[in-house]
């Protein structure tokens, strides 16, 4: 009898365990930004690579309006641009190649969906060279709603990504959709804005009504339905979208619509209001949680979704999910090139000489001077980390100073010596690599000189 209950007992154990072995559990990530407009900051690219060191299979999405000129004088975008408005001057259209989809093929992405920004600030030209671009760094564009005048989708409406875990594959569906009011139809009357209407990408100046969208939540209900025969694990909208209607004359904004109206939607990256939010909750018509986070903009912080599944009779259930933000310190650099100008007209007028070491404003402790013609990967090696993108120069008589406090660059001053405001000029011999180093109260005195232009001075260095 003894013996009948040990081998009772034992065996219920084997049972126990091998119930417990069978357990298989996996962890799916997704970072996602929106609004960049052009900016990628480098403390979003260094939590992003520090994050894949952790998860091999960590995935990385932006929203939209990530194109844009990035508001800093000489980004890569900065130039783009103003490549654009040479083409516009000479009333032409020619293939610019758009640097922004390498340095988001840099950091990562994974995907990226049309807001806007990528509408207004194109037309059908620059627009489809752009997607062109980004699908050359295998990047996936995503606008499930947007479709050419025959009817055939624009993008890719979703795409289904497999990640390989150690307990099996997950399939992983992401759907991208667009508001459908790219842009503003505007009314003035004797300097004074007197209606504003939202405008649909029909109407939109540019297009010839080659494109058009329909509505982001109808088109998801569909496009949605149609992801499900793939069996994907977890379907996460991407949407370029707000949370509420900004105005009742704008309401494009759809997210609580797209979270309470669609099934099969686990989670939804919003974007287009520039506002944080870490995870607002929602139930859909079958009474499941719908997940919403919004990474406000500029790169000033990464929405992490983190998705629990279990597996059970060979399929993967979700057992938990949340959102959260990291924000990241903002960059002040663009801010710092306006108080470096000031501070420099300030010390140097009515003087012939100058020492930079009374220029207060930003705090320095070296600056690089940089010789014309010096490509960004030198700057980023003297430097010592890529910082910002920034732009290789396209003239021959190029400004390019970086100022340096504690070994981060505070202001980056670039642009074509006949324009700028201020310009640092030392002898040929000087350079050493490229670039001379500028320190206070050492080798800072400076002849000051005009400049071409009337608001210009030259600072010619003094050995």
């Amino acid at each position: 009898m003894r013996n009948k209950i040990i081998i009772g007992i034992t065996f219920s154990l084997v049972l126990l365990m091998s119930g417990c072995a069978s357990k298989q559990t996996a962890e799916i990530n997704v970072l996602a930004t929106t609004d960049l407009h052009g900016v990628i900051p480098y403390e979003l690219t260094s939590y992003v690579k520090e994050e894949r060191k952790k998860d091999k299979n960590l995935t990385l999405v932006d929203a939209g309006d990530f194109f844009d000129s990035g508001e800093v004088f000489g980004s890569s975008m900065d130039s783009y641009f103003s490549a654009r408005y040479k083409d516009g001057d000479n009333n032409t259209e020619s293939y610019i190649e758009t640097p922004i989809s390498k340095d988001m093929k840099e950091v990562g992405y994974d995907v990226a969906v049309l807001g806007n920004h990528e509408f207004i600030s194109n037309n059908k030209f620059y627009l489809d060279n752009m997607i062109s671009d980004f699908e050359k760094q295998n990047i996936n564009i995503l606008s499930a709603n947007t479709y050419k005048k025959n009817g055939d989708s624009y993008t890719k409406p979703y795409i289904i990504k497999n990640i390989n875990t150690p307990e099996g594959n997950v399939k992983l569906g992401i759907l991208g959709l667009t508001i459908k009011e790219v842009g503003e139809r505007k009314q003035w009357k004797d300097g004074k804005l007197v209606d504003s209407k939202s405008l649909e990408l029909k109407d939109q100046e540019g297009y010839n009504g080659e494109l058009y969208m329909n509505d982001l939540v109808e088109d998801a209900k569909k496009w949605v339905g149609i992801m499900e025969k793939e069996k994907p694990d977890i379907i996460v909208a991407v949407a370029h979208t707000g949370e509420k209607p900004k105005k009742p004359k704008n309401p494009g904004n759809r997210i609580q619509d797209l979270a309470q109206q669609v099934d099969g939607i686990d989670a939804i990256v919003a974007g287009h209001n520039h506002v944080q939010i870490e995870q607002h909750d929602y139930k859909n018509k079958s009474g499941e949680n719908v997940i919403v986070t919004e990474p406000g903009k500029h790169g000033e912080c990464i929405s992490k979704i983190n998705f629990k599944l279990e597996k059970n009779n060979d399929k993967w259930n979700i057992v938990d999910k949340s959102s959260k933000l990291i924000k990241f310190e903002k960059n002040q650099e663009s801010d710092k090139f306006g108080e470096f100008i000031s501070s420099i007209n300030k010390v140097s007028k009515d003087k012939k000489e100058i020492r930079l070491s009374e220029v207060k404003t930003p705090e320095w402790d070296k600056i690089y001077v940089f010789k014309s013609g010096t490509s960004a990967d030198d700057i980023y090696k003297t430097i010592g980390y890529k910082w910002r993108n920034i732009s290789s120069p396209k003239g021959d008589d190029m400004v390019q100073i970086v100022v340096m406090n504690n070994n981060k660059p505070v202001s980056y001053v670039y642009g074509e010596a006949e324009v700028m405001p201020i310009n640092i000029k030392c002898d040929e011999s000087e350079y050493k690599d490229n670039v001379v180093t500028i320190y206070p109260n050492k080798n800072d005195k400076f002849k000051i000189e005009k400049g071409k232009q009337e608001y210009s001075i030259n600072l010619k260095h003094i050995q």
